[in-house]
């Protein structure tokens, strides 16, 4: 069961509730976050929100999956692209184009940086929805090399998780700077790694090119 089939089976408060945790939390963080807060924006009644919660840490794990397992992502249109070189740009295009505008940050960087050293709950949580993200993309990669460059010098993994490490700085600078501009550019500048790390057919010179009359050779002589 994917994301969005599993958000839709929840109950309409629910689905309220915790969508409002993702949006507020992204907003101001997990500790500024009340119950009241996620209540109001919701909303629903403080009985509602314990029907279905018991805590904050409660709505926040919730929050994290809904958002770490990415259900726009999971069916983005690059997903039905056949080719996997089309799949690994395609990614970084709709990511792009899911952060223009108001720098709203990333909800599992943000939690991780409040709650990873003092909750190993919420830290292996993080980390876990990161791994996830990492070997999605990890597998596309591995996709596109093996169909298009074979023999090129990288692993997969590790350029997976070099993206994950940009977006989340990049997603922090976003935060404090209030603008997605840094954070659109190296995106940006990653695609254009990822070009690099994928050789380009070299061209191979003609008959007639190499067949120059004498003249031309002349010149470049004189």
């Amino acid at each position: 069961m994917n994301a969005r089939s599993e958000n839709s089976e929840l109950p309409e408060t629910k689905c309220h509730l915790v969508d409002a945790g993702v949006a507020l939390m992204r907003q101001q963080g997990y500790t500024a976050t009340t119950v009241e807060d996620i209540c109001a924006a919701a909303g629903v009644t403080k009985g509602a929100f314990f029907h279905y919660f018991k805590s904050k840490e409660d709505i926040a794990r919730a929050a994290l999956q809904r958002f770490g397992l990415g259900q726009d992502l999971h069916d983005a249109p690059f997903r039905k692209l056949a080719d996997p070189m089309d799949r690994v740009h395609g990614r970084l295009e709709f990511i792009m184009e899911s952060v223009r505008g108001e720098s709203k940050g990333c909800l599992i960087g943000m939690i991780a940086q409040e709650m990873g050293l003092t909750s190993p709950e919420f830290r292996e949580l993080c980390q876990g929805l990161f791994l996830h993200l990492a070997n999605d993309f990890a597998a596309d990669l591995a996709a596109a090399k093996a169909a298009c460059a074979p023999g090129a010098d990288f692993e997969p993994e590790k350029v997976a998780w070099l993206f994950v490490a940009i977006f989340q700085g990049s997603s922090l600078l976003a935060k404090v700077s209030g603008s997605n501009a840094l954070l659109l550019n190296n995106i940006a500048q990653f695609q254009c790694y990822v070009k690099f790390l994928f050789p380009q057919p070299q061209l191979t010179t003609t008959t007639s090119e190499m067949a120059q009359p004498a003249e031309a050779l002349d010149l470049a002589f004189d």
